[in-house]
């Protein structure tokens, strides 16, 4: 086997092990087409050729809360997790004592605020909501995270269908492959010019892209595969030492739009590198076991609620439309007459007997009110599944005014529970290896100021202090408030009790809570030396107090005299001999 693999061409091994990504996901297209015809028509993009393409897809959508409900979503994910308007992260270490250093805490905020407005300048902030919606949805979601010219990176959201994918044994994503069209001239405009050619290497590409070029068709489309794979090979016989290869070719395929395959184009590759971080994040909402694909999300979820909702939609409709325009019989008479349902209009009829005029061919008897009913069922399973109750929960708050602050802060944090696994599974295969991802990239971009001596060595850790991750700290919260509520009644009691607090600790603890700016919180070595300033002034104010008392006493005695009685002369006479 092992002699058969050796035999086998590079572009050979490329072939087989993107045919092989591509027939595992297989069993996922169905269920996604459906999930995609009743909440996000126009995302998926299941064949190559769907580029451009703008006929009508959302055929099978009468009422929209489906579309409203991923939208609120994806809008209330981002809010919530990655919002542009407020700080969402900070780097922070494993050891406590380290992140209290001066110099550390100074190093890792400047550090926090540059990431920060790495993220702002690029745009993640567009991709990111896309691809909430692509998780939401479909529970897989992608994006590229590529190098740019111009700005640090670029985000690129991949929709779902154009791409296979192929795990690790942590599970974790480490093979990529994706299908997608290009022109002519975008190809030979990305890949022909290899180290500054001036002219296309045309030994790169198909002889149909060369002639297409040549006869100035450059928008002519062609099939492109890109893959990225682990780089087994990249410590032998002196190859690349990038952890993951990166690599461009066409697809060629007889009978399609590439032209027919010719067996020297078979073993052409585009381009070949590398990168030092798998460029791809993929979020899953849930996942069963071992499967490549996410397995549950909020539209497979509500999956049967939708479609019975369009179902209810079409019959309320019909029952409406019966009641204000039914079907009718009537006499035969009228059928060579002008019969006219304009309302004040007449239509003359001979009544003869067993004639009636024209009358309704049966009796409507539904209750609309009992089909609304039903229908607003469906709608609020379907907003339950994509949590809009808690994203919507402000606005849907108690008109009258009555509820509380505190009222609405336990609400919050109630519904999040349900979110909990979400988030910190978006953590780790999302914002997690993006942040690695930009700090290694700030890192070769000389963005990254130099480290102190301390953090030699030291893992940093992420800590997430987006508005999500603050309300699911509000628990710890209110329950150093309740101790320190309880401490403070048993120290005017008890006086002695409040040694068992320790102060500086506390403050630091509840700023990390609510998310406070690491700079308005001095280290405990600032703290201690402030502490022994003051008290220090405190003890020279004393003494000096305590000079001038003694001035003044001594000024009075050598004021007094021995010849009427005073307290000098007394204190003389009982120390005379």
């Amino acid at each position: 086997m092992a002699d058969h693999q050796e035999r086998l061409t590079r572009r050979q091994r490329y072939d087989r092990l993107s045919a092989a990504l591509w027939n595992e996901r297989s069993t996922f297209e169905a269920h996604w087409r459906e999930l995609a015809e009743y909440f996000l028509p126009r995302r998926p993009r299941f064949f190559v050729s769907d580029r451009n393409r703008g006929d009508k897809r959302n055929q099978k959508i009468v009422d929209s809360t489906t579309t409203f409900a991923a939208r609120t979503l994806q809008s209330g994910l981002h809010a919530g997790l990655t919002s542009p308007s407020r700080p969402w992260m900070r780097l922070t270490t494993p050891d406590i004592t380290l992140s209290e250093s001066s110099a550390v805490k100074s190093w890792l905020h400047q550090v926090t605020r540059r990431m920060l407005t790495v993220f702002l300048k690029s745009n993640l902030y567009n991709a990111l909501p896309t691809l909430y919606g692509d998780l939401g949805v479909f529970g897989t979601a992608a994006v590229g995270i590529m190098e740019d010219d111009q700005d640090l990176f670029r985000a690129y959201v991949y929709p779902i269908g154009s791409y296979a994918l192929a795990m690790d044994k942590r599970g974790l994503p480490s093979t990529f492959c994706r299908e997608y069209e290009m022109t002519v001239g975008q190809l030979v405009e990305q890949f022909g010019y290899p180290g500054g050619r001036t002219t296309p290497d045309w030994s790169l590409f198909t002889d149909y892209v060369k002639t297409s070029w040549t006869e100035a068709r450059h928008e002519t489309t062609v099939w492109v595969v890109w893959m990225v794979l682990p780089n087994k090979r990249s410590e032998q016989r002196g190859r690349t030492p990038w952890p993951y290869l990166s690599v461009y070719f066409e697809k060629s395929r007889a009978g399609s739009a590439s032209g027919p395959a010719q067996d020297t184009d078979k073993e052409k590759v585009l381009r070949e590198s590398g990168f030092w971080e798998f460029p791809v994040l993929v979020p899953r909402w849930d996942v069963t076991g071992e499967d490549t694909y996410g397995t549950s999300c909020p539209g497979m979820i509500a999956l049967g609620d939708a479609k019975g909702l369009q179902t209810l939609q079409r019959k309320k409709a019909q029952a409406i439309e019966k009641q204000i325009n039914p079907p009718l019989v009537g006499p035969s008479g009228l059928k060579t007459q002008k019969v006219s349902l304009i309302p004040g209009d007449i239509t003359y009829q001979d009544v003869r007997e067993s004639q009636q005029g024209l009358k309704a061919i049966h009796e409507v008897t539904s209750s609309i009110a009992e089909l609304l009913q039903d229908v607003e069922e469906h709608q609020s399973r379907i907003d339950r599944a994509f949590f809009a109750d808690l994203f919507l929960m402000l606005s849907r708050s108690d008109p009258r005014g009555d509820t509380t602050a505190r009222e609405i802060e336990e609400r919050h944090e109630e519904k999040l529970l349900a979110l909990g696994p979400v988030l910190e599974r978006t953590n780790d295969e999302l914002l997690d290896p993006l942040i690695d991802r930009v700090f290694a990239m700030m890192d070769r971009g000389g963005l990254v100021p130099e480290a102190p001596p301390e953090l030699q060595g030291v893992d940093l850790r992420v800590e997430y202090v987006s508005l999500m991750s603050q309300a699911q700290k509000l628990a710890g919260v209110a329950l150093n408030d309740r101790f320190f509520a309880s401490v403070t009644g048993l120290a005017e009691m008890f006086p002695e009790v409040r040694h068992k607090v320790d102060a500086m600790q506390a403050i630091d603890d509840y700023g990390d809570m609510i998310g406070v700016t690491p700079s308005l919180i001095r280290s405990d070595e600032d703290a201690a030396e402030l502490l022994e300033a003051e008290q220090r002034a405190v003890q020279e104010a004393q003494q000096i107090e305590q000079a001038k008392v003694a001035g003044e006493a001594t000024r009075a005695l050598s004021q007094s005299t021995l010849e009427d009685d005073s307290a000098l002369r007394r204190l003389v006479s009982q120390g005379g001999p």
